[in-house]
């Protein structure tokens, strides 16, 4: 089955290297402020309640009203990127999840598309989806508009659609949307607190078009230009990969003038800069991290000689919180029609507390059907 070898591949590319981020654009500035130890003991009590109770931890929500009824619903996963490790990992997420609920009865079964980043690509994966009937179609999407004329379509044959990370903008459709803004003005105004609002500084900029991209550097820019003194010596484009940011900064830093700062944009593209600036025996610069094993363990190496920087990113687990918002639907739950993700920071004194991940990980809480309601339904 389709599905069966997916999840296989999956398996294998997850033992894999990394790479980076998702998508999207604003949202309520208390999801995005959570700290970030709050947030982990919310994901270790998630844990701990899945592992003891099993498949009965997603029925059994902690309000009765969510509690949901076994079904023959197939839904879809359209991914409209697969190219960097948070999306692989957000692929993972919602795999997991879906097994699930299909060996508690949930769901009948369940597809994932995965597309190569454009517009044209995910729509025929919606139209897809449309004729095999499936009964929702969980969407990261490639544009917030460019796929709406095909998804009113799918809404017109009564097919349910959850958004989620890189969202849409369309009535009618759930929406789980990241404060991407709050996030790009948080972490700038780190490093300019670090550097005393003097300085060049290094922009690595997301996937081209992306929501989230756009968000993260609108947040960004909102920041600097209350900084006359900065200067953005360069942008480079990352693509939220590792990989890609390292040669973008390599084909650049000769020319560059002293950094004092780098701003990434999240998923994995941190060590991208570190390696560039090691690779040419320089020091390496403030540096914002994105919650990947290999940056925080680098970090929490280098910190013992004072290094100091913040590190933060979007949840990929929100694959598995997209799949049970999907049967809470199909369920007729009361799911919020505009729904806000929540951000994991880790702060300088938090590094062994993520000392246990493995490589090719990024810092993120599985999200059980339990989590999703109480923090993600409960919290809007």
């Amino acid at each position: 089955m389709k599905k069966k070898a997916l999840a296989l591949l999956l398996a294998g590319a997850m033992a894999m290297s990394l790479a980076a981020c998702g998508s999207s654009e604003t949202a309520d500035t208390s999801a995005a402020e959570t700290p970030a130890a709050t947030e982990e003991t919310d994901a270790a009590e998630s844990t701990e309640a899945a592992e003891t109770t099993g498949d009965a931890a997603a029925a059994d929500a902690a309000d009765a009203d969510y509690a949901l009824e076994k079904g023959d619903y197939v839904i879809g996963l359209s991914n409209s990127f697969y190219g960097n490790t948070w999306r692989k990992q957000m692929v993972e997420s919602f795999t997991e999840a879906a097994e699930e609920a299909k060996k508690a009865g949930y769901i009948a079964d369940f597809e994932i598309q995965n597309g190569d980043g454009t517009v044209n690509t995910q729509i025929a994966q919606i139209n897809s989806f449309i004729l095999e009937g499936v009964d929702a179609i969980c969407i990261n999407a490639a544009s917030s508009t460019a796929l709406n004329d095909v998804i009113q379509q799918a809404m017109k044959q009564g097919i349910k659609i959850i958004a989620f990370d890189s969202i849409i903008d369309l009535d009618g459709a759930y929406t789980m949307d990241y404060d991407w803004v709050s996030m790009g003005e948080k972490k700038t105004q780190f490093v300019m607190d670090k550097i005393g609002g003097k300085g060049n500084v290094l922009i690595v900029r997301g996937p081209s078009g992306a929501a989230p991209d756009e968000g993260i550097y609108e947040g960004i820019t909102n920041v600097l230009n209350k900084y006359p003194d900065v200067k953005i010596a360069a942008e480079v484009l990352g693509e939220a990969d590792a990989t890609v940011t390292q040669e973008g900064i390599l084909n650049i830093i000769s020319s560059l003038p002293e950094i004092d700062a780098v701003i990434t944009h999240c998923g994995a593209d941190s060590m991208g800069v570190v390696n560039a600036f090691k690779s040419m025996g320089k020091d390496v610069p403030l540096t914002i991290g994105d919650n990947t094993a290999e940056f925080i363990k680098w970090w929490d190496a280098q910190s013992k000689d004072g290094y100091e920087t913040l590190s933060v990113n979007s949840t990929p687990s929100c694959g598995a919180g997209a799949l049970w918002t999907a049967v809470a639907v199909l369920n007729g739950k009361s799911v919020p029609q505009n729904m806000y993700l929540p951000f994991i920071y880790i702060n300088q004194n938090e590094i062994a507390a993520y000392s246990d991940l493995q490589a090719g990980e990024i810092a993120s809480p599985y999200m059980t059907y339990d989590y999703v309601v109480d923090n993600i339904f409960k919290a809007q």
